[in-house]
């Protein structure tokens, strides 16, 4: 009697079928909320100045060239969930898939956790205004823009799980401690202690902040502060802390938390809000359009660096295991060996 390796065919039903009207409702619903973002950014890269309290701060250079790498960025957002969405986007390259969903988390993670909840808490039970005295932006930009990034960071989140577990269904039922150690694991263990630093600067400060310190912010920084801002900042403190730490679980290969998706998927949104908030915070810093010119502090832009370093060095290190085991994450099925009736 001999024995013979079979390999079962594992397929989806997505594999097969169409998106299905879930995820075709997510799609559109995170579509339908790109829309008043990409039509304000394009109306102002067409000379318009509907929403600006001072219309000469609308014609900063910086601010042009602003307008429209965030323009592409939401058009991007568009691209990326019809991807996630349809069969096609199977046969992107990974890193094509993880690299602009992870700065879409980064991004939008904080503003999903902070904004709704902020501005229910400033609007009920704070006598001061949501937005300050001397902005240059109108109240209603900010509302809309808000509303479409919360909306589009809930439907982008939930697009990319679905995807993930028809693309990479072993990630979401491997234990931590079974996730193989390749080659770069030493190193892997490596930069996950040195990410602590400035992961550890980076929370810290954002923390400090969130409580309501005012040390290293100056002019409208410190002045026009709210509960929405203070609680993005604890947000992105917050990840910043669960992402070092679920990545030294994930490198000593810790028992608990048991499931290998639990500690990823901190260590994903973590990073990645570091490394995008804060590098989006510290172009803010270089490029210094004109009304925010006089009201970047230095602090703001060190701590920015250490967000960028930790992120960084944090995500890298994330890639490095998930490029060692791409095969085993995406197997549906385990090969076993099968008794053949052949003599």
């Amino acid at each position: 009697m001999t024995v013979s390796v079979h390999r079962p065919a594992v397929t989806t039903r997505a594999a097969h079928c169409g998106p299905g009207r879930a995820r075709l409702a997510v799609c559109a619903a995170t579509t339908a909320a790109c829309v008043p973002y990409l039509t304000i950014k394009i109306a102002w890269l067409s000379g318009s100045t509907a929403g600006w309290n001072d219309p000469a701060a609308a014609e900063d250079s910086a601010l042009y060239v602003g307008n429209a790498i965030t323009l592409g960025m939401d058009a991007a957002a568009v691209l990326v969930a019809a991807a996630f969405t349809f069969r096609w986007g199977r046969r992107i390259p990974a890193w094509l898939v993880l690299a602009p969903i992870w700065i879409a988390v980064g991004l939008l993670a904080p503003i999903v956790l902070a904004v709704p909840l902020g501005t229910l808490l400033q609007t009920f039970f704070s006598s001061e205004p949501l937005m300050g005295d001397e902005n240059a932006l109108q109240g209603w930009v900010y509302g809309v823009v808000y509303a479409g990034f919360t909306v589009q960071g809930i439907g982008l989140l939930t697009a990319f799980v679905l995807y993930a577990r028809d693309r990479w269904p072993r990630t979401f039922e491997i234990r931590t401690r079974s996730v193989p150690t390749g080659p770069t694991h030493s190193l892997q263990v490596l930069l996950a202690r040195v990410a602590v630093v400035p992961a550890a600067v980076f929370a810290a400060v954002q923390l400090f902040w969130a409580f309501g310190g005012t040390a290293g912010l100056h002019g409208r920084e410190a002045a026009d502060r709210n509960l929405a801002q203070q609680l993005a900042d604890g947000a992105e403190g917050l990840l910043a802390v669960a992402a070092a730490a679920a990545l030294l679980l994930i490198v000593r290969r810790a028992g608990r938390p048991g499931r290998f998706v639990v500690p990823l998927a901190a260590a994903w949104a973590g990073s990645g809000t570091m490394f995008a908030a804060s590098l989006y915070g510290l172009l803010v810093v270089l490029g210094r359009p004109g009304f925010l010119a006089t009201d970047s502090a230095s602090a703001t832009g060190l701590v920015a660096l250490a967000g960028v370093l930790a992120g960084l060095v944090t995500g890298l290190t994330g890639a490095f295991l998930l490029a060692e085991n791409q095969g085993a994450l995406a197997a549906g099925q385990s090969a076993r060996p099968t008794a053949s009736s052949t003599p």
